[in-house]
């Protein structure tokens, strides 16, 4: 005789009500015609979790967790879908956990559920989502815990503007709670500027407006920071990029040989503190102090004024370009026309009779240069000429006679003085300066 076993596994499709078995026979029929029967039993109790699942979400990243819902039997089945919480007991409002309410799976099929997740501040939240078919009463179910760590970068904001014209942009936060919540802001950036703190009210969006002036050409990196108790930290990386400023407004002067003429360069100063700017010009026709100063500049900018005087030295149209520049305020370049026009005859100059009378006369080329001076009454003496130097200024010593044959009556004439062509440029400039002799009755 010979005893061998029989394996018999117990696969059930429902859970055993309290009190209850699942029961059955199983038979063994021998050769001798006789045969064993023996009575099954089994409790079939309620299922353990399919998993405990954990996962890390950045705070304010939304997140869908997948959860794999399987149906045992041949015929479809209908799942009622409940989030208990484990941990904390209720939600924060500033937390969502959602899902749908029922999930559809066919027969010996499988359906993915969709657990969508959002924090704003940090923190643990712990969960048992079941699936339960509402005429059985059989479910199936899974723990899963959230850790919403520190939020990354939300997103990046780029800005494009020339510099001294402002960019803005505006970054709009949602509050989910039932009552307003105040947000303060951040930003190291100098050139940006914000509100300190703003208010979203409750279970609304709300927005902040930020403003880019870039007081200097170049690529700028930051980051624009918000913060509440309640829904915690937003952060926005930012790239701003500050184009090169067109020329400001030309000025157009018009002087004759000999003399000049003043016109004011006006710009506004952004700079937030005391600014000294530089300033150049590369024309040696036009003159400017080497420096000015700014005051601090308001919220729409302070003017600063700049004196430019054009004294040309040749005649017809010259051009040059000032450059007002600073480490802080940024630069600024104005175009600078100038058109001379031949002298203007000057006088008269009145002399007595027997006197001389001093006429200045200024070498405004940038060399040393020999003039010839001429007079066109013989009543009137003057030197033949004078070499004077750049830019300086000779007194031309001019004298009358008087009169012959006893007459009272003035006598007019004409002081002209001229310089080589070459010294003048490409044409032949002369200088006229009228006379007047006076004898005394």
């Amino acid at each position: 005789q010979q005893n061998k076993g029989y394996e018999l596994v117990y696969k059930p499709l429902n859970m055993t009500a309290e009190g209850k078995k699942h029961t059955g026979t199983i038979f063994f029929p021998l050769p001798d015609g006789t045969g064993l029967l023996y009575n099954l039993t089994g409790t079939a109790e309620p299922p353990k979790a399919i998993s405990n699942i954990t996962r890390e979400v950045p705070c304010k990243t939304g997140y869908t967790e997948l959860l794999t819902v399987s149906n045992w039997l041949k015929h479809p089945q209908r799942f009622r879908v409940t989030i208990d919480m484990v941990k904390p007991d209720r939600l924060d409002q500033s937390t969502t956990l959602k899902g749908l309410d029922y999930i559809d799976v066919p027969g010996l099929g499988k359906r993915d559920y969709k657990l969508n997740f959002f924090a704003h501040r940090e923190g643990t939240v712990t969960c048992k989502v079941v699936f339960r078919e509402d005429v059985t009463g059989e479910y199936q179910f899974y723990f899963v815990t959230f850790k919403a760590t520190p939020p990354g970068t939300i997103s990046t904001l780029y800005l494009t503007t020339p510099v001294r014209q402002s960019a803005s942009h505006t970054v709009t936060v949602e509050n989910p709670l039932g009552m307003p919540v105040t947000f303060s802001t951040d930003c190291k950036v100098a050139d940006v500027s914000l509100p300190p703190q703003f208010v979203v009210p409750a279970q609304s969006e709300g927005s902040v407006m930020f403003e880019y002036l870039p007081l200097k050409a170049g690529e700028t990196n930051g980051r624009l920071g918000l913060f509440s108790s309640e829904l915690g930290h937003y952060t926005y990386d930012l790239v701003l990029r500050a184009l090169p400023a067109g020329p400001e407004r030309a000025l157009h002067f018009k002087a004759s040989l000999g003399s000049n003429q003043t016109q004011t360069a006006h710009l506004t100063n952004f700079s937030k503190q005391k600014v000294e700017y530089l300033c150049k010009v590369d024309n040696s026709d036009f003159h400017v102090e080497k420096t000015v100063n700014a005051a601090p500049g308001s919220q729409g900018g302070t003017e600063v004024a700049i004196d430019v005087t054009y004294e040309p030295s040749k005649l017809g149209q010259s051009r040059a370009t000032l450059t007002v520049s600073s480490a802080v305020g940024g630069e600024y370049t104005f175009p600078l026309v100038g058109n001379c026009l031949t002298p203007k005859p000057q006088g008269p100059y009145t002399i007595r009779a027997g006197s001389t009378a001093s006429i200045p006369f200024k070498n405004i080329f940038p060399h040393t240069t020999a003039f010839t001076f001429t007079v066109d009454n013989t009543s009137f003496s003057v030197k033949p000429g004078e070499t004077i130097r750049a830019k300086k200024t000779h007194s031309i010593i001019v004298g009358f006679e008087g009169n012959t044959g006893g007459s009272k009556a003035p006598k007019m004439g004409k002081l002209v003085v001229t310089c080589p062509r070459s010294a003048g440029g490409e044409h032949n400039v002369t200088w006229t300066f009228y006379l007047k002799g006076v004898t005394p009755s």
